[in-house]
């Protein structure tokens, strides 16, 4: 419209005039003409005002998305040239995811050790034990801490392998040929377990036998399995928590992906790219743990069994028919709640 009004402006709305049959066109110095070409004149303004303004308020929004995207752990230049896919999550070292692997595992294996140490007396069954109220009882307040010093330093580099391991995996298999998805993640989830597996079942022994009264300090449990057993004796009840890690992983990775699929329909693309609060990161991170805690609780049952068992080394078969299926979700409440 700018062009065609302009023109109009410059011949005096010569054009319109010409329109109109049986009259003159009006001459552009008479005084009709001088004030038709005021008005176009004030109409053109009026129009690059009201430009000026719409340009001005996308300026704004593109400001306040410049401000936002900068602020998120994403890479903006991926996410920038790849207008089809969903934003790349910004990738860290192995070091980086390591060293927060280190420090989250042991925090939250010392929150939650009197809750595990519940879980362990109901799954072994020590002295009957077999509900939550008579493993409280029996336990007392100091039985709560047994064998938290050793959980928690062995925890550290469990944690430093695993969440290492996984992202490292998962970056790798997200850019390669199976691309982002669930495939991607619960490969990603085995590996990290392997890997890890190696510090946690040692760990995972030693607490476990000073939580059922077995042993008194972490060292004297050392010691004690290495005379009977052997360094082998270290990862008696070595069995693959892969079950636990691929839902874990698997259903933490979907939250992320509903959570962006809802606030697109419910808020537009631009929060889209809005990260998770830290009271989300925990909510979903407890959510997706207790799915997974409760799912698996046979199979760590059974493993507890191995592991706290005295005397000679019991086989995983032997270990189902001493639970049985009634016994296979013993301990799922402080399972999922751990």
């Amino acid at each position: 419209g700018l062009p065609t009004m302009a023109s109009e402006a410059a011949s005096g709305g010569s054009s319109s005039g010409a329109g109109e049959s049986g009259k003159a066109t009006p001459d552009p110095m008479s005084a009709e003409g001088l004030v038709r070409r005021h008005e176009n004149r004030q109409v053109l303004l009026r129009r690059v005002s009201g430009l000026r303004g719409r340009i001005h308020q996308l300026e704004e929004e593109v400001a306040d998305l410049e401000r936002t995207i900068k602020g998120l752990p994403y890479d903006v230049q991926r996410a920038a040239s790849s207008s089809d896919g969903p934003p790349t999550p910004r990738r860290f070292s192995f070091a980086a995811n390591a060293f927060a692997g280190g420090v989250a595992l042991p925090l939250a294996i010392g929150c939650m050790h009197p809750l595990d140490t519940v879980r362990t007396r109901m799954q072994a069954a020590l002295h009957g034990e077999g509900n939550f109220t008579q493993a409280l009882r029996g336990l007392g307040w100091k039985g709560f801490v047994r064998g938290i010093g050793p959980s928690i330093i062995w925890a550290a580099p469990q944690g430093a392998i695993r969440l290492g391991c996984y992202e490292t995996c998962k970056s790798a298999l997200a850019s390669g040929t199976l691309g982002p998805g669930p495939l991607s993640v619960s490969v990603s989830a085995v590996v990290a377990d392997l890997a890890s597996s190696f510090v946690k079942v040692p760990r995972e022994l030693i607490t476990q036998r000073m939580q059922t009264g077995q042993y008194t300090s972490g060292w004297g449990a050392v010691r004690s399995i290495l005379q009977e057993d052997g360094p082998a004796g270290l990862l008696r009840g070595y069995t693959c928590d892969a079950p636990f890690m691929v839902l874990l992983f698997f259903s933490y990775e979907q939250f992320k992906s509903w959570k962006i699929r809802l606030t697109f329909a419910d808020q537009g693309p631009a929060q889209v790219l809005s990260p998770w609060s830290d009271a989300e990161t925990v909510l979903w991170g407890g959510v997706s743990g207790a799915i997974a805690g409760y799912l698996t609780t046979p199979f760590d049952v059974i493993k507890t069994q191995v592991m706290t068992a005295t005397g000679r080394a019991m086989s995983f078969r032997e270990a189902v028919r001493a639970v049985g299926p009634f016994g296979l979700f013993t301990g799922a409440g402080p399972r999922s709640a751990w």
